[in-house]
């Protein structure tokens, strides 16, 4: 087969891919009412959520009871007595972190099972996603005077992802093609799925969310979070919120986002605000390490998935905006395995 025929192939491919995802002829299953009522309830400010009708919605769901009761006993919650109730392990882990995992567990368990692929399994893609659902939500306290909800940005992040799930298994050749190509040429993936299959994961996710009848700013969120500028404007705040919150989750190294580059922070959309104090480099370093000390604590009873100890990215990994920040990146990085990922990510506001 030579170039111009290769060509034609992709360009073929690319719109049978993009017709068949966007226009549901993979069956993906409806929401159940009550994932739609748990993932309604995770966007509410904690002080409106009845914690009866919580429980309501756990008590007949012996997978979701058993959840709060494992998490209650996990290592990182554990206390002297066992808890074998469902409101006491509400108490113990907290509301707010119950419904957070609900959803997480919930969305595991709904969404169809995804085969092992070289470098992207199941338990780290959902793994990252949690990391990056649980940066959103920290990013979305009031303390950074954002107009967006804490839980709009935890849906956001849990669910970010949704479009590399539904490509892995309906289409895992070419998804795995993808990953190893973003790898092989250091490249975002997301980039390399518009190359080569003519559309992105992100707009397949957010297609997927419409359906679900989920809130249009949580949608735009999704489709948008890797380039926010694009965002309607009443909707790019949330949309840079999760992009910021995607590049946190990477640099936990908490699970696998199939990215074949870490992509810097100072580059970010929110970082480019000068209302934000997430602009403030001092500021935006101290919540960064608030967050990442946070994953690195919980992910393990959460998730499955632990941290690596003191690993961090290799300098030639690291995605940086432009060439100037490569170079600020280059003079730093024969310190990176030295300080651990804390010192690497200060030396990235110097």
């Amino acid at each position: 087969m030579n170039a111009q025929e290769d060509a034609q192939e992709t360009v073929t491919f690319a719109k049978e891919i993009t017709f068949d995802i966007l226009n549901s002829d993979i069956k993906v299953p409806p929401m159940p009412s009550n994932g739609s009522k748990l993932m309604s309830m995770a966007q509410e400010p904690l002080k409106k959520i009845d914690i009866s009708e919580f429980c309501k919605l756990i008590e007949p769901d012996p997978g979701l009871f058993s959840m709060v009761l494992q998490l209650a006993n996990s290592p990182f919650y554990r206390g002297v007595d066992e808890i074998v109730s469902l409101r006491s392990a509400i108490t113990r882990i907290g509301l707010q972190e119950a419904i957070n995992s609900v959803n997480l567990y919930f969305l595991q368990r709904f969404l169809p099972n995804l085969s092992e692929l070289h470098g992207f399994s199941a338990k780290d893609y959902w793994a990252f996603s949690w990391a990056c659902a649980m940066a959103g939500r920290r990013l979305g306290h009031p303390n950074l005077t954002t107009n967006t909800l804490p839980g709009e940005l935890y849906i956001a992040g849990l669910l970010h992802g949704i479009g590399k799930l539904i490509l892995a298994i309906h289409h895992s050749r070419e998804f795995f093609m993808c990953i190893e190509k973003a790898r092989t040429h250091e490249r975002p993936l997301h980039t390399v799925f518009l190359d080569e299959l003519g559309t992105t994961d992100n707009a397949i996710a957010a297609k997927l969310m419409t359906a679900w009848n989920l809130p249009s700013r949580i949608c735009n969120a999704v489709q948008f979070y890797q380039d926010p500028y694009a965002a309607p404007k009443e909707h790019r705040e949330i949309a840079g919120l999760t992009q910021f919150a995607y590049r946190i989750a990477a640099m936990s190294q908490i699970g696998n986002n199939g990215d074949g580059i870490f992509m810097d922070l100072e580059s970010a959309w929110i970082s480019e605000q000068p209302i934000s104090p997430l602009s403030k480099k001092e500021f935006q370093k101290n919540v960064v390490e608030e967050i990442l000390s946070t994953l690195g604590k919980k992910s393990e009873s959460i998730t499955g998935v632990s941290p690596p100890e003191k690993e961090t990215p290799t300098e030639s990994k690291l995605y940086l905006g432009n060439q100037q920040h490569l170079a600020a990146s280059n003079n730093a990085g024969s310190k990176i395995t030295k300080k651990g990922i804390l010192g690497w990510i200060k030396s990235l506001f110097h």
